[in-house]
């Protein structure tokens, strides 16, 4: 796909539609530091969503169309991820009057029919700091996943294991991130799911990842051993650098242990 092409070609198109208003150009393109393969971020504020959501044509004839992710986000912004040959667009519809035009980093207005942007800024991005719910809800959902893995590595059920293992994995790197904005605020740009963490994430955090992953019905009691102690210390960590009531590792740990030596003292 050439992306300069695909997008003249969408911005003709947007120009004569009388329900597009304006094109704004986000993510990393609009900063100009976009990777080989990253995708553009293109929001469309439209006077009413609903046509454009019912109807592909606007996207489909942009280039060679391999998938699409329809997601409609409730009654809010939805979204076409969609995957081209050589290429990726992703489109938000917004509507027109709602006020919107806040961005925590720079974008790019391609058209505005009428002076719609001219309100639009970059705010300062807040760094994301837990409260005490979403603190326990981390190490709760991952404990949950934890000790639900220990069960399908004891019977021996690998694709149990790698499902509940990336619920753990979601949570670690969830508290990774509180941890960094913790320590460093704003001074490190701390992407969502992981993205461009070899920029912002702590070189000794990515080597003890390293030890966190197993293959398929492989060391997996190893690895989940190596997730929850890193997942234990980032917590102890965010817990003392927020003030927030500690959660109880050391009997999840002591749990899953007791259920991991039932697989041990089977095989002996």
């Amino acid at each position: 796909m050439d992306y300069e092409i695909a997008l003249r070609t969408l911005l003709s198109w947007a120009t004569q539609n009388v329900n597009v208003r304006a094109v704004v150009l986000t993510g990393s393109a609009a900063t100009h530091e976009q990777h080989p393969l990253s995708d553009r971020d293109v929001e469309l504020h439209v006077r009413d969503t609903a046509p454009l959501e019912e109807d592909d044509s606007w996207w489909s004839e942009l280039g060679e169309v391999l998938a699409v992710e329809r997601l409609e986000n409730g009654d809010d912004e939805p979204t076409r991820l969609v995957y081209y040959a050589g290429g990726k667009l992703d489109f938000t519809l917004i509507g027109a009057n709602e006020g919107c035009g806040h961005y925590d980093r720079p974008f790019e207005v391609l058209l505005d029919k009428d002076g719609l942007t001219e309100t639009f800024a970059i705010h300062p991005i807040e760094p994301q700091l837990p409260q005490q719910d979403s603190f326990d809800e981390c190490c709760n959902w991952a404990s949950a996943a934890a000790l639900m893995s220990a069960k399908a590595i004891v019977r021996d059920e690998p694709w149990s294991v790698m499902s509940r293992d990336g619920d753990l994995k979601a949570e670690l790197l969830r508290m990774i991130e509180w941890d960094h904005n913790i320590r460093y605020g704003t001074a490190r740009d701390v992407r969502f799911l992981g993205t461009r963490m070899r920029q912002w994430m702590d070189s000794d955090i990515q080597a003890r990842l390293l030890g966190c992953w197993a293959t398929f019905g492989g060391d997996s009691d190893r690895a989940l051993s190596t997730t929850l102690e890193l997942f234990q210390e980032l917590a102890e960590r965010v817990a003392e650098g927020t003030n927030l009531r500690r959660f109880h590792h050391v009997a999840v740990r002591e749990e899953v242990d007791r259920i991991l030596s039932t697989n041990r003292d089977v095989a002996e």
